[in-house]
């Protein structure tokens, strides 16, 4: 291939028919070799051009695409075998910007692979499907014929790509290379321009009078509670800068600190270094995590389209930051404190350096209190999960395998790590035959189930299991062909056949459950069903079925809302969005009834808001005790229709945990902020449990002033359905001086009982 243009390359890679770019050169494999390609390397082509709107059947909605694509973006091609593409460049420095990833649907495939010329090279690791990435990287070239090597690890998948002179970066990025960036990060230019960019609140409004040094240096560090957020223009109260961070954790606890940078002129290369902490022992500067809090563009709504803020979305690691003048960039940190360290004051700090900036120094002051923090064996924190083991039955190759059973194994200790246990919901999905007339012929292979049931209890959790059901199919063979849709969208009672193999079923999967020696199940037939009486009668005859079959339900539904009546007495199980009913209702209704309340409280898990951190942290501390629920099982771990870096493609936006190309966890402070309510609750059980052992010792007095305090949180809380809205909570002092109140009565009873 000649260069042309000035030796500005701009390639398309795709099949012989697909759409080429405008002022872009197509290509393509030929069958005999020719072409740019170095010998004839393995490829296959792929193309998918995603209309902008998609009819959704189930939800009766237009979506928008999970990608949004151009003549570029909607094609590539896609091996597994290195490959070098061959191109004649004049002696001189270069920029090579590529394309990656796939708008095809694919399962189970890690595209891991190098993108290198000459001494400069660029990798990606893309999981899946939707997920795109653009790479640069700089080489030198000795003059004429210069290969491009492409090495995968699994595959590599190539959608376009660029070459051109360093001096011209600029140029080419403006003319030729921003709108595809803004496609893949954002929206095409010409949606973006229709979207509305709301102001995030300030309620500082005014910059405080800058001290002289900090003036001089070009930039402010600032602090206020991780359950506060900051944004990008957020202006820092006076009393905010030149914080010392201060926390208390007890043994083995993660606690979470943070300070904020305001740049006031351009900072490039950011490091943030932490020292040991020091005070009658040391905790190392590696027990402290630090990650960059990642600003990003942000539906209101998980679904609602046409204008978006600019919000703190997930935590990422990092090696350096740049930070543009008057914005700010916030420094996540995490102290693990020991499970052996000695009780005590320990101080220390982090130091932010830079390449154009002096350093600045932030003290860190911890006290490590000597407890040993519970936690309630009768209650349970799980979650839904999309699981990564999924795709590893999927993957066509050992490398992807092998990626998506570490990246299971990542998450897994992730959960823990952060008090949730591997009660997520399984599948038990067993394909029926479309005619009625033709036997239902039940049989299922146990061995994904039985792997994923050993792992649950690996990691702590025995059951019982919420498991799905094939309901779909069973109404299909029942109703003519017929589909209901999402939440029971268009359901209809079914004839009572459909009831009794939902019965032969659940009984069969009962039997095998039984015969394997695995826990309890909970059968859970349709998610969310609506109110009308055709969805009420329906789920009526799906709840007969399982318990007819042997099984025990699982219903996502209020309990509360008068519809519902009809399929009480057949609920084992009511997980509400809402703590609704109350405790006393709840508490009375379990102990009566034996049905069992649990809570998914998605309203704090970034499918309305991404920025409600200390609703999360009341939910899953303080109003999960208060409720008087049993568990909670928010939707979801992590959730991408899209992009997972972009939250502005796809029919939702993507939210809460993300993953990190390397199989690691990129937490959300809604995901650090449950943490923090787990063990709100565990100081709650620790201080409640000491003083049964008080009683027993006969320390009466202690006990009962420990009580006391208990009592005094207790009435504190303000009972809410839903701690939506950060305003509709405690402040961050408040969660402190209650936290530390309990601390303070579990110490004088360890004091006590000695």
């Amino acid at each position: 291939m000649n260069a042309v243009a000035a030796v500005i390359l701009l390639l398309d890679f795709g099949t012989p028919k697909s759409p080429v770019m405008a002022n872009w050169t197509q290509v393509v494999r030929t069958a005999d070799g020719a072409g740019p390609w170095v010998g004839t390397p393995a490829q296959e082509a792929f193309e998918k051009v995603w209309p902008r709107s998609n009819p959704n059947a189930s939800t009766g909605r237009e979506d928008p695409p999970p990608v949004y694509t151009n003549d570029l973006l909607c094609d590539g091609i896609t091996g597994a075998q290195p490959a070098a593409l061959r191109v004649e460049l004049p002696a001189g420095d270069y920029e090579l910007w590529f394309a990656a990833g796939s708008p095809a649907p694919v399962r189970g495939q890690v595209f891991d692979f190098t993108v290198g010329a000459g001494a400069g090279s660029a990798g990606v690791q893309i999981q899946g499907q939707y997920w795109l990435e653009t790479r640069r990287f700089r080489f030198h070239a000795a003059g004429g014929a210069t290969d491009v090597a492409i090495t995968p690890k699994s595959k590599y998948a190539l959608l376009g790509m660029a070459i051109y002179p360093a001096a011209e970066a600029d140029r080419v990025a403006r003319e030729a290379l921003d709108e595809h960036e803004k496609s893949i990060y954002q929206l095409p230019p010409d949606l973006l321009a229709k979207w509305k960019l709301l102001a995030t609140p300030d309620p500082v409004g005014q910059m405080p009078a800058i001290p002289a040094a900090d003036r001089a240096r070009g930039y402010l560090v600032h602090q206020r509670s991780y359950l506060e957020n900051i944004y990008p223009e957020t202006v820092p109260y006076a009393a905010e800068i030149s914080p010392t961070l201060q926390a208390f954790a007890s043994l083995g606890e993660y606690e979470p600190l943070n300070f904020a940078v305001y740049a006031l002129k351009d900072l490039h290369g950011c490091r943030v270094n932490v020292s040991d902490l020091r005070g009658p022992g040391v905790i190392p500067g590696a027990a402290v995590d630090v990650k960059l809090v990642q600003f990003a563009n942000s539906r209101l709504n998980y679904t609602v389209t046409g204008s978006y803020k600019v919000v703190p979305d997930y935590l990422r690691p990092f090696d350096t930051a740049d930070i543009p003048a008057n914005r700010n960039q916030r420094f996540w940190l995490t102290v693990h404190v020991p499970n052996d360290a000695a009780g005590g004051m320990y101080s220390g700090e982090a130091t932010l350096t830079a390449a154009d900036a002096p350093a600045a120094t932030v003290p860190i002051r911890l006290r490590v209190l000597p407890i040993r923090l519970q936690a309630d064996p009768d209650k349970s924190y799980g979650i839904y999960y999309r699981d990564p083991l999924d795709e590893a039955s999927r993957a066509q190759d050992d490398s992807s395998k092998a990626f998506y059973e570490h990246q299971a194994r990542l998450q897994a200790e992730d959960m823990n790590a952060h008090g949730t246990v591997l009660n997520v919901p399984l599948s038990v999905w067993i394909g029926v035959p479309k005619d009625p007339a033709q036997p239902l012929g039940l049989s299922y292979d146990w061995t994904g189930l039985e792997a994923r049931v050993a792992r649950c209890r690996k990691y702590g959790y025995n059951g019982p299991f919420i498991v799905s059901l094939n309901t779909g199919g069973l109404y299909e063979r029942h109703m003519k062909g017929e589909r209901f849709g999402s939440h029971l969208r268009g359901a209809k009672p079914c004839p009572d056949a459909f009831v009794t193999e939902m019965q032969a079923m659940v009984a069969y999967i009962e039997a095998g459950r039984k015969e394997r020696g695995l826990p309890e199940f909970l059968y859970y037939p349709v998610d969310e069903p609506g109110t009308t009486p055709d969805q009420v009668g329906f789920m009526v005859q799906c709840l007969q079925g399982i318990r007819a079959g042997g099984g025990k339900t699982y219903v996502t539904a209020d309990p509360t809302h008068e519809p519902f009546d009809p399929m009480r007495p057949l609920v084992d199980v009511w997980c509400t969005q809402p703590f609704l009913p109350t405790h006393d209702v709840v508490t009375a209704d379990m102990q009566q009834s034996g049905v069992r309340y649990w809570c998914y409280p998605n309203h704090i898990n970034g499918e309305n808001d991404h920025t409600t951190v200390a609703g999360a942290r009341f939910t899953y501390g303080f109003g999960f005790w208060r409720s008087g629920f049993v568990t909670l099982i928010p939707w979801i771990y992590g959730w991408t229709v899209g992009n997972p870096f972009n939250n502005l493609d796809g029919s939702s936006a993507d939210f809460f945990n993300r993953p990190g190309p390397d199989g690691t966890v990129w937490p959300v402070p809604m995901w650090e902020a449950y943490r923090e309510g787990y063990d709100d609750y565990r100081y709650v059980y620790t201080c409640g449990q000491l003083i049964a052992q008080a009683k027993k010792a006969g320390k009466t007095k202690e006990a009962a002033a420990a009580q006391a305090v208990l009592d005094e949180v207790w009435r504190a809380i303000e009972v809410k359905p839903k701690y939506k809205l950060d305003s509709d909570v405690w402040g961050y002092r408040e969660f402190d001086l209650r936290r530390w109140q309990i601390a303070r009565e579990i110490l004088h009873l360890q004091g006590a009982l000695r």
